[in-house]
């Protein structure tokens, strides 16, 4: 089990293999579920959207891991997803399906440089690609929407009944960033990197260490709670996993 754990990239497979499921991340969750369909060796192997969750670089190390079983094994593969990127990088025949129909299939070559059918001309135009939006004209008079100044996050922790030793994970250090309004600041990394804890700290889901938080002209995160309950109107999140959270 630890092996397994270790193959599809989980970061301390001890710790994770004693872990609940709300202790790891929506990705480390995901690669857990991939190592429990692969310890079994199994002869067909039906992975519906097994990446969808996973950073790129993590997404690239989990095709590797199921071509090489799939090598080793001998093992069929069907691979359901709606990114073409993962589709060429892993399979050899492509089937197109539209409102339950299969409406093209062929070699990957075929159908992604040769596409028949109007819907996978359509699916393939509308692949986004790495080449930036023209860029939009913004107000540089405009307001600060959000202005976050050196914020922390750490998270501290036992073991169950203390049989294992405490651990402390500094999930966001120092982050000063700030936002206008009518503009979008990307936030990249890969999982375990601290972007959804940033995002739940300047939500106030959960109360930063240190820093300062201001929406608009309100310090966020000094407010009661009574406070807090009427101020939150002002900032709202879209969950990647709405289960988990």
């Amino acid at each position: 089990v630890l092996d397994m754990l270790a193959a599809v990239q989980l970061p301390d497979p001890e710790r994770i293999h004693g872990a609940y499921p709300h202790q790891i991340s929506g990705g480390q969750r995901q690669r857990a579920m991939i190592a429990m369909a692969l310890i079994l060796g199994p002869e067909i192997l039906i992975a519906d959207e097994p990446t969808t969750a996973l950073d790129v670089t993590t997404q690239a190390q989990i095709l590797a891991l199921i071509r090489e079983m799939q090598r080793t094994r001998r093992m069929a593969v069907m691979f359901i997803t709606h990114d073409f990127g993962v589709v060429a990088e892993i399979a050899d025949r492509i089937a197109v399906m539209k409102d339950g129909k299969l409406v093209e299939q062929g070699s990957a070559h075929q159908v992604l440089d040769h596409p028949r059918h109007a819907y996978t001309i359509g699916l393939l135009a509308a692949v986004p690609n790495l080449a930036p939006a023209e860029p939009r004209a913004l107000d540089a008079e405009a307001p600060v929407a959000l202005r976050v100044e050196g914020l922390r996050k750490t998270y501290r922790g036992a073991g169950m009944f203390r049989t294992r030793s405490a651990r402390t994970v500094h999930a966001v250090k120092d982050v000063t960033l700030a936002i206008r309004r009518g503009e979008t600041l990307g936030i990249v990394g890969e999982s375990g990197s601290g972007k959804s804890t940033l995002a739940r700290c300047i939500a106030r889901l959960i109360a930063p260490d240190a820093g300062t938080i201001r929406i608009g002209d309100i310090r966020f995160e000094a407010l009661a709670r009574r406070a807090l309950r009427d101020a939150r109107k002002r900032i709202q999140m879209v969950f990647q996993d709405p289960f988990g959270s």
